[in-house]
């Protein structure tokens, strides 16, 4: 589902966006062409920098979809601010769901993500050092990959994750919609190598808290669910983009990441000794 949001920042807009570099206060969407010129630009020692790879929101199943890059979530833009190491790049993914549940378009994005982690990881950015952000349809995205690939990062933040159909207000258990959330919830459920952590909002109807009740057996995923506070954002699917969560969730954030990378750099330690 797309989520408008104010950004401080101006940017210069371009037709049908690959995808954006967020390095510090600049913000540089790009042309599929212009992806390798464009990454050596913005990471130019990648042994130091520490990726975010951003999944957008989804809508009509991913046909005719439009991508604003400058509509990353402000806590995301907050950590670009705030250290000067790291990097975020986000994908402007054109894939569609197909008829079946097999073919949902977060499945085909989990390839599509696998084959962009392998070009930052030819330009010198280490797995341990890699880490998948997603909102809606971007975060359950970043969570089938987390099944699919986990050796290709050190973890994940998400926000509102769902399987599609809440928003129509039908019960997931219906004979229409149990299969799509059915293989949903079965595939999200092998994604139990790498910690990270989930955030769901009371009150949202597009990706409502309760579809993620299986996820409270999930050891390895810590599951946020937060009441969204009066804080300019009247749609609580979008609570990710209000000053509130930024102010409030950026801090526990970053620390998630410093520990992910500390516990890394000691697993490889272990491993040499």
């Amino acid at each position: 589902m797309f989520i408008t949001a104010c950004q401080t920042t101006k940017i210069d807009k371009i037709d049908d966006p690959y995808g954006a570099f967020a390095v510090g206060d600049s913000f540089t969407p790009i042309r599929d062409a212009d992806f390798a010129k464009q990454m050596k630009r913005s990471i130019p020692n990648p042994e130091d920098t520490i990726l975010f790879i951003y999944n957008h929101g989804t809508s009509n199943g991913g046909h005719g979809q439009k991508c604003y890059p400058e509509l990353i979530p402000s806590y995301a833009r907050a950590i670009v601010r705030e250290h000067k190491e790291t990097v975020i790049f986000y994908l402007c993914s054109q894939q569609v769901s197909g008829k079946t549940p097999g073919e949902a378009r977060y499945f085909k994005r989990s390839v599509e993500i696998e084959l962009l982690l392998e070009k930052f990881k030819r330009h010198g950015i280490t797995p341990d050092r890699t880490f998948l952000l997603g909102h809606s349809g971007g975060a359950s995205t970043t969570l089938v990959a987390a099944a699919d690939i986990p050796d290709s990062f050190n973890g994940f933040i998400v926000s509102a994750p769902g399987y599609g159909y809440a928003y129509t207000g039908k019960s997931k258990e219906s004979d229409n919609l149990a299969p799509y959330y059915q293989i949903w919830k079965s595939t999200v459920e092998q994604a139990t190598e790498k910690p990270g952590l989930v955030y769901s909002f009371k009150g949202d109807t597009i990706a409502p808290p309760e579809d993620l009740d299986f996820m409270k057996e999930m050891n390895n995923i810590k599951l946020l669910i937060q009441t969204p506070e009066d804080c300019g954002i009247s749609d609580f699917h979008g609570y990710p983009w209000s000053r509130c969560f930024r102010e409030k969730e950026t801090p526990k954030i970053w620390q998630y990441i410093q520990q992910r990378i500390f516990a890394a750099q000691n697993q490889i330690s272990n491993n040499i000794n």
